[in-house]
């Protein structure tokens, strides 16, 4: 079916229905059919099953509009999980685990996203049997089996591509965010050029900073990319011309009109999500039952703590970023340039530490990287 004629235009968040075994992927490398999984934690495994991939259609499209959301309900919302807390894999992924602030609003700045979704179908893992060599485990060491296979295993992948254009405003501080939430009831950040005028606005957002950038997961096409090649635009809110402009030509590519849904090709889609499968649920009863949990559950409470630092750096950079980006005091640019270059530093800190981590090196280890790594955080 072609893109164009199953586009439908939503306002406000889609409603969803619950499936816990669904996860959010950070394409990480061990995020594929047929891998193996723990779902007690989140961690994929090693393949334990051969198999064979069918495509099972399903093509659809969506275009939403996101305004006011946090990062843990973007998630929610692409898997549809309703439960609290989010199904992501606990370490690794950190470029797609950053985009996820990028389009959602924190601490100090707002936000509002055009979400453009387009599904091109899924696959299933079929014709399933246990790999040789785990079968010869179960025989001779079985109670290695679940810490190498776990619990579960990656049995469909959602196949397509997520594209977000999102306008921000960056406050300097919390202080400054709050007293703008107070002013301006209005959710909807792609501003027209007569609202920006208005004296309420002007002074509600000065000295803030107003940015429009994409974030793609698939679907970069060599036009979109034509248009996104300089990154982010930034301006100050006394004139959003600039960034309006830059808006305007991106909605004329991707929306009604437009040739994106003509250029998406195969080759730019991603897998956007996926679902695990227990074994015991697909009859896989001989891996089922081999054993108790094998992988300690502290790597979810050091999970979440690395993550927690990780948000607060990439949000601090992306407002550093905006203040520089505008800013024409010399003295105040090279301040910018050198708390960036800390906050960097700190970012591949905490990135590395994670990726040390997904290999699960034991908790007493992971530990000590992690903590070595929040240490430089100030």
């Amino acid at each position: 079916m072609h893109l164009r004629s199953i586009l439908i235009v939503f306002c406000g968040l889609l409603s969803s229905t619950a499936n816990a075994h669904t996860y959010y992927s950070l394409n990480t490398a061990k995020e594929t059919l047929g891998q193996g999984f723990e779902q007690t934690l989140g961690i994929p495994l090693e393949p334990c099953l051969d198999g064979q991939w069918q495509f099972q259609g399903g093509s659809m499209g969506d275009l939403a509009y996101r305004g006011d959301f946090d990062s843990d309900t973007m998630i929610n919302t692409i898997t549809g999980s309703v439960k609290a807390g989010i199904n992501l894999v606990i370490f690794g992924g950190s470029a797609k685990f950053s985009m996820r602030r990028k389009v959602t609003k924190n601490r100090n700045s707002a936000a509002s996203a055009v979400e453009l979704t387009y599904e091109k179908g899924s696959y299933n893992f079929e014709n399933r049997t246990t790999k040789p060599n785990i079968s010869d485990l179960l025989n001779t060491r079985p109670s290695e089996v679940r810490g190498r296979c776990g619990d579960s295993f990656i049995h469909n992948i959602k196949l397509g591509s997520r594209i977000y254009v999102t306008a921000k405003l960056h406050f300097a501080d919390k202080t400054k965010y709050e007293w703008f939430q107070t002013k301006i009831k209005v959710k909807f950040l792609f501003f027209s050029k007569t609202f920006t005028k208005t004296k309420v606005f002007q002074d509600a957002t000065k000295d803030a900073v107003y940015t429009i950038q994409v974030n793609t997961d698939g679907g970069m096409t060599p036009e979109l990319a034509r248009l996104t090649k300089n990154g982010t635009m930034h301006c100050k809110t006394d004139n959003l011309t600039p960034c309006i402009t830059y808006a305007d030509n991106l909605f004329s590519y991707l929306l009604d009109g437009g040739d994106y849904v003509d250029d998406l090709k195969d080759e730019h889609l991603n897998v956007l999500k996926y679902e695990v499968e227990s074994y015991e649920d697909s009859g896989h009863y001989d891996l089922a039952y081999a054993g108790q949990p094998a992988i300690s559950e502290r790597y979810i409470a050091l999970s979440a703590r690395l993550r927690g630092y990780q948000d607060l750096v990439y949000d601090e950079i992306e407002r550093l970023t905006a203040f520089r980006a505008v800013s024409e005091d010399p003295s105040e640019i090279a301040q910018l340039n050198t708390r960036l270059q800390a906050r960097e530093n700190q970012r591949i800190s905490l990135e590395q530490a994670g990726e040390y981590c997904a290999t699960l090196p034991g908790t007493t280890l992971c530990e000590n990287r992690v903590e070595s790594a929040i240490a430089t955080v100030d």
